[in-house]
Order: structure tokens, then C-alpha cells, then sequence
């Protein structure tokens, strides 16, 4: 059997190509049967894959925009209680969604927190509880770290 992809449907289409169009119950789900000049083809998806509308309303909107306006619906093999044994799981795809949303959370979290502690620095210049080191204080302060930071090395064992 034949495939055609939406480019395709929408060429042969305005080719005069396509004689009639039949969505066609699939287990839970629609198929659209093409039926063109030559054959009868599917329409696919990009990975050649039968495109499945479980709506069929989306399958006609899908058509209207490819210049199609009339259809025939085949129920025989539509079964709509199957949708729910048709439903994959994916375990993979809701672990990595919720990866996400923790990263998106944590990262909010931190820019509150760092937000706050800006602010607060802020306030403390303001109102005097903080104030600007100089030059030379920041250097004391950075040598001091550094030597501390070294002796931490140092009493490692190797």
C-alpha cells in the first residue's frame, strides 16, 4: 500500500490527484485512506508511521486544510473502548518531565532566596548595619581565605 505525507496529500491534492478520502476506524482511533488516480494510499507521519486521529473532528480539520472538503467515515473497525488498552505508557518521557519541573522549582527557589539576600544587602547599606569594605579590606580578607583554604589542603591526607 501506498503512503502519503500531509505535503503529499495537500499536492496531490490540488494536482487532481485524489479521487476520494475515507477516515477509517482503527481500534480507537481514525486512519485516512486516500483513494488517488493509481492506488489507495495512508496518510503517514514523518516517520512513515500511519497517522491516528482518536478525534475525528482533528482529522477533518487536518483534511479541510489540505483543500479536501468531503469524506467518507468507515466505523466498522472503530472501537472506542479500546483507547484505553491503546494508551502507551511512558515512563521515560514522566520522569524526564518531572526532572524538569524540580529543576524549574529549585531554580526558582534560588533566585528568591538570592533576590532576598541582595535586598537585604541593600537595606543593611541603607540603613547603616552594612557597609562597603575598601580596596585593601577585600584583599586582607581574600588573603586570609586563601591561607585558610590552603591549610584546609594541606591537613588532608594524600
Amino acid at each position: 500500500m501506498q503512503t502519503l505525507n500531509l505535503e503529499q496529500l495537500k499536492a496531490t491534492t490540488q494536482a487532481g490527484g485524489v479521487t476520494g478520502i475515507t477516515l477509517r476506524g482503527d481500534g480507537a482511533a481514525f486512519v485516512v485512506s486516500v483513494q488517488t488516480l493509481r492506488a489507495e494510499a495512508i496518510l503517514v507521519t514523518s516517520r512513515k508511521q500511519p497517522r491516528r486521529f482518536a478525534d475525528p473532528r482533528k482529522a477533518l480539520h487536518v483534511l479541510r486544510s489540505t483543500g479536501w472538503n468531503e469524506c467518507r467515515i468507515d466505523t466498522t473497525q472503530w472501537r472506542p473502548e479500546d483507547r484505553a488498552l491503546e494508551k502507551t505508557t511512558r515512563p521515560d518521557r514522566s520522569a524526564a518531565l518531572k526532572a524538569t519541573h524540580e529543576a524549574a522549582q529549585a531554580q526558582a527557589d534560588y533566585e528568591r532566596w538570592f533576590d532576598a539576600k541582595v535586598q537585604a544587602s541593600m537595606d543593611g547599606l541603607k540603613d547603616g548595619t552594612n557597609r562597603i569594605l575598601s580596596e585593601q579590606e577585600v584583599h586582607q580578607w581574600r588573603t586570609a581565605l586563601r591561607a585558610k583554604l590552603e591549610a584546609m589542603r594541606l591537613a588532608q591526607p594524600a
